[in-house]
């Protein structure tokens, strides 16, 4: 019973860590702001559970910071001049969309970016 239970964690950490993966690469969206939508471009890079990468938009392009991924999750950072914003993402289960929920000082918003190129499955 113990070998089954095994196996079945293993198979579903080897199943978490390819899911990931699929991260990799450009996603774009628009976010919702007061002052109308603003176009992201994500350039992710996924190493095990480590994500790394940047987010732009016409007014520049920012690191991510404490990228993390957890199976379909994504938690990071971005640092806007003073402020520190958030990020939880959950990746759909065609790896094609990602719906994002950052929060900051103003509060919370949430949009979904889309991978681009062949390379979405």
């Amino acid at each position: 019973m113990r070998r089954v239970v095994l196996a079945v964690v293993m198979t579903i950490g080897m199943a978490a860590s390819a899911f990931a993966a699929d991260v990799t690469g450009k996603w774009v969206g628009n976010v919702e702001t007061p002052n109308g939508p603003i176009e992201l471009t994500y350039e992710f890079k996924a190493e095990g559970g480590a994500l790394t990468g940047t987010v732009a938009s016409a007014m520049g392009s920012l690191p991510l910071a404490k990228g993390k991924i957890a199976g379909n999750v994504l938690t990071y950072e971005v640092a806007l001049e003073a402020a520190v914003i958030t990020h939880e993402a959950t990746i759909n289960e065609a790896g094609t969309e990602i719906t994002v929920k950052a929060t900051g000082e103003w509060g919370t918003s949430e949009y979904v970016v889309k991978k681009v190129g062949a390379a979405a499955k």
